[in-house]
Formats: C-alpha cells, sequence, structure tokens
C-alpha cells in the first residue's frame, strides 16, 4: 500500500489517477464514480466521517508489485483501504498513541 493524499484542487478520482502509480483515469471506473483501479493499482476517495467544513477531499491510493493480481482483487482492496482509513479513529486521531506518550 502506498499513501493517502489530499488532492487540493481535486474533486474526483480521475484528476488523482492521474497522478498515482500503476493505475490511469481511464482504466475502470465504480458505478459511483468513487474509484478507478487496474490490476496494478487503485485511487479512491475517501469518505471522510464529519466531513463539515473541510474544503479538501482525502484520496487513498494503493499499488502492487507482482503481476498476479486481479482487477477484482484491486477493486476489493481500494474499498477496504479507503474504508479502513474513513473511520473516525483515523480521520481524527483519537484513540491513536503518538511516540513518547501513552506507553
Amino acid at each position: 500500500m502506498t499513501r493517502i493524499h489530499g488532492w487540493r484542487s481535486a474533486d474526483r478520482v480521475q484528476p488523482v489517477a492521474e497522478d498515482a502509480i500503476a493505475v490511469d483515469p481511464f482504466d475502470r471506473m465504480t458505478k459511483d464514480h468513487r474509484y478507478i483501479y487496474s490490476n496494478t493499482g487503485a485511487v479512491g476517495i475517501v469518505a471522510r466521517p464529519n466531513q463539515g467544513a473541510l474544503k479538501d477531499k482525502l484520496f487513498a491510493s494503493v499499488r502492487v508489485a507482482h503481476d498476479d493480481a486481479t482487477e477484482s482483487d484491486m477493486q476489493e482492496l481500494i474499498t477496504a483501504y479507503s474504508e479502513s482509513a474513513a473511520s473516525p479513529k483515523e480521520c481524527t486521531g483519537k484513540g491513536r498513541q503518538t511516540a513518547g506518550k501513552g506507553a
């Protein structure tokens, strides 16, 4: 897995796919337009709880370095990864320990 980004000017997944490694804006897209994926990579919109006044969307990007993944595998991975990143704990930082604290 690679990283999670906030692309300032992006409000759709296609511009993010242009910058992502191993996925292209013209690869397969889900019907809800939240994810683009290939057999080597994927990007997706992270639906953050309490988006509220936040202007920027959050995007997740994943890729694999082996050639036995399928498009279906990548769709499953990006969906699970994006949903995991959208958990209140991950988005707000609540409940996570910081280095040197709580240990």
